[in-house]
């Protein structure tokens, strides 16, 4: 598709804390590895998630179809692009992760004030 996850594997590098997207309510969570076939997170609470590689792919095409980019933004809770997250996912819920992950690697920008947005980042 497109080169999301060849950046992801090069600028994101295991530990890495980050925070899902909200400024006020965002949690934090690790990036406990990064491989040829995706993204493992481990959650506050402990638990495991495990992100595919074609869901950052899946996110950008999306981004990239909707023109959502320079002055333009996507609310995150978008019910039709977490459908889409989700279901690339393996019915998995991840796309706050996802998201989160792709702004570590430069892919997106994301405003974390109220309603939660995202667009690609500049340069993309």
């Amino acid at each position: 598709m497109f080169d999301a996850f060849d950046v992801i594997q090069a600028k994101v590098k295991p530990p890495l804390a980050l925070a899902t997207p909200d400024s006020s309510r965002g949690q934090p969570f690790t990036v406990t590895a990064v491989d040829a076939e995706g993204v493992t997170v481990k959650t506050s609470k402990g638990g495991t998630i495990r992100i595919g590689l074609f869901t950052f792919e899946t996110a950008m095409k999306y981004l990239r179809d909707l023109g959502i980019r320079g002055g333009k933004w996507l609310e995150v809770k978008d019910p039709n692009f977490q459908m889409l997250l989700n279901m690339e996912n393996d019915r998995v819920r991840a796309a706050s992760y996802a998201l989160a992950v792709m702004q570590a690697a430069g892919l997106v920008e994301i405003d974390g004030g109220r309603p939660n947005k995202v667009r690609i980042a500049e340069g993309r």
